[in-house]
């Protein structure tokens, strides 16, 4: 019992039972837990919560997943894979079942990860989510997957494109495979491809100072070029590296570029630029207008991929701003956008790529929430701000 006083008048309050909460107050509150583990954790309380019916997982945040290896394009799945969330500071380990330890991966992409089995020139390739362990098998690509790689899963899981962007072989055409769940076959289109994004059914590829691309992957036929923005550059003898980005920002594509000179190595004198693409245009030519905000979005990128959410749904964390990854700085960045101000942010792995967890799983009836991950499953470790008081 818990005691109170009120004007020297002793209050005994009443014990709660709170596994009586109705299911639309369950509901309310679970749409509130953006951290994957607090979700889960709320739902294994007691029957009553784990039993109520889902009204999907709330947004997540994006965590950080950690890559081991010699070589960037060397990606395997290990036993335990470590995770970092941003959102609550804590690390931790997805256990990975024995019969894919050891694949190679690509990815991620929505909450999956692309797994390879290489069969001659082409790719044996398989979606599959390390929470809720649903795995999507589907027809071998008809080439060989390189490094880097872009993907897209559009929201109803029908639509999947993979991009194998060579890096290691100048001069060679970029190879596309688009899929839809009603063709058994990939529509395979070759191209420059660099620095991409798929949204809305159409197809965006662009690199520093070009001209961007746009497609509709269906019919493979090539709707637009869209000139560079007025005064970007190309990296071309000088240490000042352009890296250019075109990420899919609620219903608008943006093209991020990044001024970073690497000779001097620091990143607070480095520079962002941010345009926004008017897809209709003037006598429905498209182009770029040159923005100083993005409002609440807040935009990730790694070294060649980058995606957008809204801030909203997490307490906080305000938009407007970049969070940015880069292999060569071994450490985790966030761009104001409005004072221009850049800061480091803490984060326990040196190499490691963006993932959005996720319970939802894909099936021909649409996606699905899992809401039971078994504790083997997700492991969470200290915090680092635990870490940092002890």
């Amino acid at each position: 019992m818990k005691q109170g006083f009120n004007a020297g008048k002793e209050i005994i309050a009443e014990a709660r039972d709170w596994s009586d909460l109705q299911m639309d107050l369950i509901s309310l509150i679970t749409k509130k837990l953006c951290d994957l583990p607090d979700f889960t954790r709320f739902r294994t309380v007691c029957k009553t919560w784990s039993s109520a019916p889902p009204s999907g997982c709330p947004p997540q945040f994006p965590w950080l997943l950690e890559w081991q290896g010699e070589e960037p394009f060397t990606l395997v799945l290990k036993r335990e894979q470590k995770f970092y969330s941003l959102f609550s500071g804590e690390t931790g380990k997805i256990s990975i079942d024995e019969c894919h330890c050891g694949k190679e991966f690509r990815g991620p992409c929505q909450g999956y990860l692309i797994l390879l089995q290489r069969q001659g020139e082409s790719s044996g390739i398989s979606l599959f989510n390390p929470l809720t362990k649903d795995e999507i098998s589907l027809p071998p690509l008809p080439f060989g997957l390189h490094w880097p790689v872009y993907t897209n899963i559009n929201q109803t899981g029908k639509e999947v494109v993979v991009v194998d962007q060579d890096l290691f072989k100048p001069g060679e055409k970029g190879k596309l495979g688009y899929h839809c769940a009603d063709n058994n076959e990939w529509i395979h289109v070759e191209g420059e491809f660099r620095n991409c994004c798929y949204s809305y059914g159409m197809f965006f590829s662009t690199k520093a100072g070009r001209e961007t691309e746009i497609y509709n992957l269906t019919t493979k036929k090539l709707l637009h070029k869209v000139p560079p923005p007025e005064g970007e550059i190309e990296s071309q003898g000088s240490s000042v590296s352009a890296s250019v980005y075109l990420v899919g920002s609620s219903e608008e594509i943006l093209r991020v570029s990044w001024y970073m000179d690497w000779n001097k190595g620091r990143v607070e004198e480095s520079v962002f630029h941010i345009h926004r693409l008017d897809i209709h245009g003037a006598k429905g030519h498209p182009f770029w207008v040159k923005i100083s905000s993005i409002d609440d979005r807040m935009i990730f990128l790694d070294e060649f991929n980058g995606f957008s959410i809204s801030a909203k749904p997490f307490t906080g964390f305000q938009g407007n701003c970049i969070y940015f990854l880069h292999h060569w700085l071994q450490k985790l960045h966030r761009y104001d956008i409005k004072s221009g101000i850049f800061e480091t942010v803490p984060c326990p792995f040196e190499e490691c790529t963006w993932f959005v967890p996720s319970l939802e799983q894909i099936s021909s009836s649409g996606p699905a929430v899992v809401t039971d991950v078994p504790e083997k499953v997700m492991k969470v470790e200290e915090s680092a701000k635990d870490a940092e008081v002890e």
